[in-house]
């Protein structure tokens, strides 16, 4: 059955309610940054030298764009996807752990381990255990309230600890370009709601394309994480196969594995999410690769956004578009793009064995 996305009827399509939430991307963003400005940095935080993210899922990606966004600072900095910390934490190393829920179990570990090692803490969530575990060691918490997943939760997870980086002087991020960055994804965010016909709206046309493909992210730059994500969002609201790497690695390996087998990259498209900030090596390289895929007959698009005025907005204006596309292709499919059942049934058995 095809699916019409300008008819679609979201009181059923959408039970979990991602049009709403998405409708309402660049206000979650302006209540993360007044909450995350009316933080007091504690002053044992400026003398640390190391920074560690815990994270896992969706609260765990933004610790890798961040990272993006740190590459030219002097910070080591380091993510952490796992119940086990470095073995170089120490009284030097500040530990935030971004957690939506604050019951996720391998940043509650791993969070215990960062106050063995002496280590700062930070938490950024709604609550959870984390927030007990705040209490018990008198750590600082930032709490924000939001009432969906994690994944919707992204300006508030992503905004928050940058505003802290950028009050320990560790990133660049004025008032200025906050409110440039705003008013672009409230500009992109009538471009691409559901309410924009089809055929002008980049979201529901990419969603369109990619529905019955097996998707490839590759990504690079200022929106390496970006890839990642779009992955995630592929899999999580469309429930359908993606995946992700980045160049220029692909270049040195993947590029010599577009033979065979012949019918499934018949069934493959690459998505190249692009950024304006990406050294001309990198350019150079999406240009070839490109090239080669053609030559390959296999099918690639190439999505960037070139109305970003810098680094922070280009991320914000990617995770903005990836979400709807996202949205739209669980639409296609005829499955709720909020509701990721067997995730939650895995961490559910989770637990139940490990009782």
């Amino acid at each position: 059955m095809n699916i019409n996305l300008d008819k679609i009827d979201f009181s059923r399509a959408d039970p979990g309610k991602m049009r709403e939430y998405l409708s309402n991307f660049a206000h979650y963003c302006k209540d993360a940054w007044e909450i995350a400005n009316s933080f007091a940095i504690p002053s044992y935080f400026i003398k640390c030298k190391k920074v560690v993210f815990l994270g896992m899922g969706a609260s765990g990606i933004v610790a890798e764009f961040l990272k993006d966004l740190l590459r030219s600072s002097t910070l080591v900095v380091e993510c952490v996807h796992d119940y086990d910390l470095p073995n170089w934490v120490d009284k030097e190393t500040l530990v935030i752990a971004v957690s939506h829920s604050g019951d996720t179990e391998e940043d509650l570990y791993a969070f215990v381990s960062a106050y063995q090692k002496n280590a700062k803490l930070l938490a950024i969530t709604t609550g959870g255990k984390l927030e007990n575990l705040c209490s018990k060691y008198r750590s600082p918490i930032i709490k924000y309230s939001f009432d969906s997943e994690p994944k919707l939760a992204f300006p508030y997870l992503f905004i928050i600890p940058s505003v802290v980086l950028k009050k320990l002087g560790y990133l660049e991020l004025s008032k200025d370009d906050f409110d440039k960055a705003y008013g672009q994804v409230l500009a992109q965010t009538t471009k691409i709601t559901p309410e924009n016909h089809s055929t002008v709206n980049p979201a529901k046309d990419l969603a369109t394309k990619i529905q019955d493909s097996l998707v490839f992210v590759i990504s690079s730059g200022n929106l390496r994480s970006s890839g990642m994500r779009f992955a995630h969002a592929i899999n999580e609201d469309g429930k359908s196969f993606a995946t992700f790497n980045f160049l220029p690695e692909i270049d040195h390996n993947l590029i010599a594995g577009l033979e065979f087998p012949k019918e499934l990259l018949e069934d493959i498209t690459i998505i190249f999410v692009e950024s304006k900030f990406s050294r001309p090596e990198i350019k150079k390289r999406e240009n070839l690769t490109a090239h080669i895929l053609s030559s390959k007959k296999i099918s690639y698009l190439r999505i960037n956004f070139p109305q970003a005025a810098n680094r922070f907005s280009e991320i914000l204006l990617s995770v903005n578009f990836i979400e709807h596309v996202g949205m739209y292709l669980g639409l296609l499919n005829q499955v709720d793009p909020v509701s990721a059942k067997i995730v939650d049934q895995f961490k559910i058995q989770l637990g139940q064995e490990g009782r």
